[in-house]
């Protein structure tokens, strides 16, 4: 197994960079272990706790506010699957599936891959 730390920088779609650079790593299997960093803008999907599906119904809702993430996840097939936390002004917490994210300062993620 192998250890790596991908920097997504200010202004990057946090999933469509991640994907590119897991691309030009060659990484298609993974851990996502850690992500950590801040967003400007992002997409949370929720379960709909009336749905009767399996797999469930579910809400997207997009957030056009500054945020920190802490998350964690997979790599299947190359692409990202992250649920993350994001800490929004006031000490509220946004949980759910990560659709997507603008990144404002920077995002760490950590993988485990092999």
């Amino acid at each position: 197994m192998k250890r790596y730390k991908i920097r997504i920088e200010e202004g990057e779609e946090l999933i469509r960079i991640l994907e590119e650079k897991l691309e030009k790593l060659g990484i298609k299997e993974a851990f996502i272990v850690s992500l950590a960093g801040a967003l400007s803008k992002f997409a949370l999907i929720t379960i709909d706790n009336s749905s009767t599906e399996i797999p469930p119904g579910h809400f997207e809702t997009e957030f056009n506010e500054k945020a920190e993430i802490s998350g964690s996840g997979f790599v299947k097939n190359g692409r990202a699957h992250i649920h993350a936390c994001c800490g929004r002004e006031g000490g509220q917490a946004l949980c759910g599936h990560l659709v997507e994210g603008k990144v404002t300062y920077f995002v760490d993620v950590g993988l485990i891959a092999g």
